[in-house]
């Protein structure tokens, strides 16, 4: 007599389940930065500002003598934010987009 296979249909978790996912993925992405904008029921919004690589600017700010400083002042006041939504389907599968 042979054993059956395990069957591959995902089962679906609680609610319970469901928010300990999310909140572990959301504390993964806190450790890099990212800051909680909203939380929902089986999602989170995620924001940061955009980095500024300095080591160039700086590079061209000695060799322009100063001048580079307008591009970086424009680039620091105008930075723009990323986003990053994280969803926790009914089955405890986490999607990021």
């Amino acid at each position: 007599m042979t054993n059956p296979k395990p069957s591959s249909v995902p089962v679906p978790v609680d609610d319970t389940t469901r928010a300990a996912i999310l909140n572990a993925e959301v504390a993964r992405y806190a450790n890099q930065g990212w800051t909680v904008s909203s939380v929902s029921a089986g999602q989170a919004v995620l924001q940061r500002k955009k980095r500024i690589g300095w080591f160039w600017n700086l590079l061209l700010v000695l060799i322009t003598a100063g001048l580079w400083l307008i591009v970086i002042i424009i680039r620091v006041v105008n930075r723009k934010i990323e986003t990053k939504i994280v969803r926790v389907d009914a089955y405890g599968r986490v999607s990021v987009s």
